[in-house]
């Protein structure tokens, strides 16, 4: 099994921060960890990348968001699922 753990930058209008920051902390499996001057940054987490695929469409469209942006993507894999070749001394 695969966990996928991305971090976005969502910009949006100053007044709108707070109600927009209570909004995303709503969403499953995301959370608010910053917040200033008109962007939120969010860890989302999931699954499969469609599932963070689907969170990124749905934080898009959210009322008060000008704009969302990938940061960062990580893929954690169990270690039994990795090929023994993938570590090389």
């Amino acid at each position: 099994m695969s966990w996928h753990v991305a971090s976005l930058v969502v910009r949006c209008h100053p007044e709108a921060m707070p109600s927009l920051q209570a909004r995303l902390a709503t969403l499953p499996s995301t959370s608010v960890r910053g917040a200033e001057g008109g962007r939120l940054v969010l860890l989302v987490e999931g699954e499969t990348e469609f599932q963070l695929a689907d969170r990124f469409e749905l934080i898009r469209n959210v009322p008060g968001v000008l704009a969302a942006d990938l940061v960062h993507h990580e893929i954690d894999t169990e270690a039994d699922e990795v090929p023994d070749d993938t570590y090389a001394p």
